[in-house]
């Protein structure tokens, strides 16, 4: 069983600026290359925004139609865990299934859809927040289980409520979408979430919001950060690692590997130290 593993889309950045077609480029060369799994999940942030423009909607369905125009390569649903399953289009199972979570860009008040609520209801993708599903290929079974982006205060206390536990017989995987100390996105909202107090027993752990790509062990289970498909971040370690996803193998042996874009839009980083009494031209 092959499945594709991207985040951080963020479809609309850099609206009317030079960058507005950068989102849709890169996620277009991502997706194309996920067209051979049999499962594609996105951990988070598929929007820049909460309410995206119309444009933006357009290029988005564009992109995002590629799956579902692809055949389903046998994999099958056989259990939902918490999950409602009138919630699942039959055209969304008839393809390659696209699994996401809400990020904090795509999140919204509680007594309103978000974006992704809505790509769930016309087809789209499946949308998980604390639920999961069982999928099945040639034997080989993969628990997917999903707690979408909440605010950083609550993310233990919503994670420890929900309690996600791996499924007998099948690889487990975990995904959500937060800071995770030491991978801190903002010191404004420090994270409660820690590499020691993740769920347990999980053969992979996947996190979105982390716009920089790593894969780790946490004892005995992976943790993966598939990073953001484009730079969005003016920071040292965007122009040190390269965007792309990952692709997980699952197998008698299971393999991991990364898939660099290869038309992402080069960004050069320099550090500059100002000496005084002397002019900023003179010193560049």
């Amino acid at each position: 069983m092959l499945i594709s593993i991207l985040s951080d889309l963020h479809f609309g950045y850099g609206w009317n600026t030079r960058l507005e077609k950068d989102s849709y480029e890169n996620a277009k060369e991502a997706i194309s290359k996920c067209l051979d799994s049999d499962l594609i999940i996105i951990a988070g942030d598929i929007f820049d925004s909460r309410s995206p423009k119309t444009d933006t909607w357009a290029k988005t369905l564009r992109v995002l139609s590629k799956p579902l125009l692809a055949e389903n390569k046998g994999l099958k649903l056989i259990e939902k865990l918490n999950k409602n399953l009138p919630e699942i289009s039959e055209r969304t199972l008839s393809a390659i299934p696209i699994l996401a979570l809400h990020g904090t860009h795509d999140r919204r008040p509680k007594d309103q859809i978000n974006v992704i609520q809505a790509l769930e209801q016309t087809g789209f993708l499946i949308h998980l927040h604390l639920n999961g599903l069982v999928f099945e290929k040639d034997g080989q079974k993969v628990a997917i289980q999903g707690m979408s982006g909440v605010p950083e205060r609550y993310a233990k206390q919503i994670m420890d409520k929900w309690d996600p536990k791996p499924i007998e017989s099948c690889y487990n995987i975990l995904i959500f979408h937060q800071s995770i100390e030491p991978y801190v996105y903002s010191p404004l909202e420090p994270p409660t979430l820690n590499k020691s107090n993740l769920p347990k027993g999980f053969d992979l752990i996947v996190d979105g919001h982390i716009h920089t790509g790593d894969l780790t062990n946490v004892d005995s289970t992976k943790l993966l950060l598939p990073g953001s498909t484009l730079v969005t971040q003016l920071k040292k370690e965007e122009a040190e690692k390269p965007k792309g996803f990952y692709q997980i193998e699952i197998g008698q042996e299971t393999k991991i590997n990364f898939i660099e874009l290869e038309n992402n839009r080069k960004f050069f980083y320099k550090e500059l130290e100002l000496k005084p009494n002397v002019t900023v031209r003179d010193q560049i």
